[in-house]
């Protein structure tokens, strides 16, 4: 993340009038079709002398209106990635009763001329926004001289014409397919959370894992075990990931477990990210704690044989 971002809440009454070129939407992923977008609205600032920006929702719009539960990234996420696209400027804000109730006229005088001077906005082609979702891309036109500002919608079709989707993504990795999902967000998906204290099976395996305790509704990829990047204390490190309730020991909870690859640090109440690289197998119920172990002792041989062919 660069350092020399501004954030500006503006529910807390922040502003920001230097002239922005806006990125409006929800973003859910950062994937290639966002990246795409935000690509222009950063050539267009360059070129316009404006700060290339983004308005986000404190919490995605979609928990609220559809009742979606599971995302690809917090507002922390997407900063991060959205900065490392060239993205100078986050305005964010709660999408409350408040803000529902604006016209799709309020939502352009209140929010993007009074408080972010806006002079170019950068929309993909299914954008909405006021009440009750009126607005859209001709409504943005319609007032464009009255508020003096550009309008640009960027299409999400890839260079090889398919169109990709947030919801897509999520999906995918509710299956388990995380590669494919990584080839659209172009980069590896990662969650973030704390490590907790678990059973302490994996001690007495000789496989002490860490358990993640998610601090976001993050979509959780399909149960089964897989090869991930985990990044703590500042430092990568490959791991083996298992998702799931731990049928051979009759679990209930479903959790998230990591073995560090050549690891032995107490990082208990770190914070921590993983990414997922590749799904190796289904979580199974083993006969025994012999035949778990066994099973471990393949997948960290095959963890090795990949990483020396494809990551190292």
């Amino acid at each position: 993340m660069k350092d020399n971002i501004k954030v500006y809440d503006l529910d807390m009454g922040m502003t920001d009038f230097e002239p922005k070129a806006v990125s409006l939407g929800n973003f859910d992923g950062i994937h290639k079709g966002h990246q795409k977008l935000m690509k222009r609205n950063v050539e267009v600032s360059r070129s316009q002398n404006l700060v290339p920006s983004v308005l986000l929702f404190k919490e995605n719009s979609k928990k609220t209106l559809i009742d979606e539960k599971e995302y690809l990234t917090s507002i922390d996420d997407k900063i991060e990635i959205l900065s490392d696209l060239g993205i100078d400027t986050f305005c964010i804000l709660d999408f409350n009763e408040e803000f529902r109730s604006l016209s799709p006229k309020d939502f352009i005088t209140k929010i993007l001329y009074d408080k972010l001077n806006t002079k170019y906005v950068i929309i993909g082609e299914d954008y909405r926004f006021g009440k009750d979702a009126l607005g859209d891309k001709e409504i943005l036109k319609k007032y464009e001289d009255e508020y003096s500002y550009k309008t640009e919608v960027v299409d999400f079709e890839l260079d090889d014409g398919e169109k990709i989707s947030s919801r897509t993504i999520r999906e995918l990795i509710k299956k388990g397919q995380v590669e494919k999902a990584n080839k659209y967000l172009n980069r590896y998906y990662k969650i973030r959370g704390e490590v907790v204290h678990g059973h302490k099976r994996g001690r007495t395996l000789n496989f002490p894992t860490a358990n993640l305790k998610t601090n976001f509704s993050y979509t959780i990829p399909a149960d089964g075990v897989y090869l991930t990047r985990v990044k703590v204390l500042d430092e990568y490190h490959y791991a083996l990931s298992n998702i799931g309730s731990n049928p051979t020991f009759e679990n209930d909870i479903r959790n998230i477990e990591t073995y560090i690859l050549n690891f032995d640090k107490d990082i208990y109440e770190e914070n921590i990210s993983i990414e997922f690289l590749e799904f190796f197998r289904s979580d199974i119920k083993f006969n025994s704690k012999e035949e778990l172990i066994e099973q471990m002792e393949s997948d960290k041989k095959r963890a090795y044989e990949s990483l020396e062919k494809k990551y190292l």
